[in-house]
């Protein structure tokens, strides 16, 4: 079973991104970059890093292009070797060209996702990424 980190503000699509990865994941949820960041740093140290990420944008604090980049720059502080860092899939409300390169070019995010979701287009990403048989 993968092991995902879900980091979204919004209890609603926090709450659907738990019920949609439910049969393919042991899910962790938080709510800021903050609280998200340290769960990935706490997991990745403890030896059981997670698989896949799904980080909103719009996050209270510290948002989610910042939060990638301190993910990233923990990994590499750890020597985590490339097959061993998550997939980070980048979801928002925002349909903007520019607000997706950013999080390709500054943090290596590999999907990215605009809400509202459907249950067959988290399944058809964690598919594509290779996380899961179709």
């Amino acid at each position: 079973m993968l092991r995902a980190l879900i980091i979204e503000d919004a209890p609603v699509n926090q709450e659907f991104l738990l019920q949609a990865l439910k049969p393919y994941a042991e899910s962790t949820p938080t709510c800021s970059g903050e609280d998200g960041l340290a769960a990935y740093v706490r997991a990745m140290r403890e030896g059981q890093p997670f698989d896949v990420v799904f980080l909103d944008i719009m996050l209270p604090g510290m948002d989610g292009l910042k939060t990638l980049e301190h993910m990233r720059a923990a990994e590499e502080q750890e020597e985590l070797p490339e097959s061993s860092r998550a997939r980070v899939i980048v979801t928002t409300v925002l349909d903007d060209d520019r607000t997706a390169s950013r999080a390709f070019i500054s943090g290596r995010a590999v999907s990215y996702m605009t809400k509202p979701f459907r249950l067959r287009q988290i399944r058809d990403e964690l598919g594509k990424l290779g996380l899961i048989d179709l």
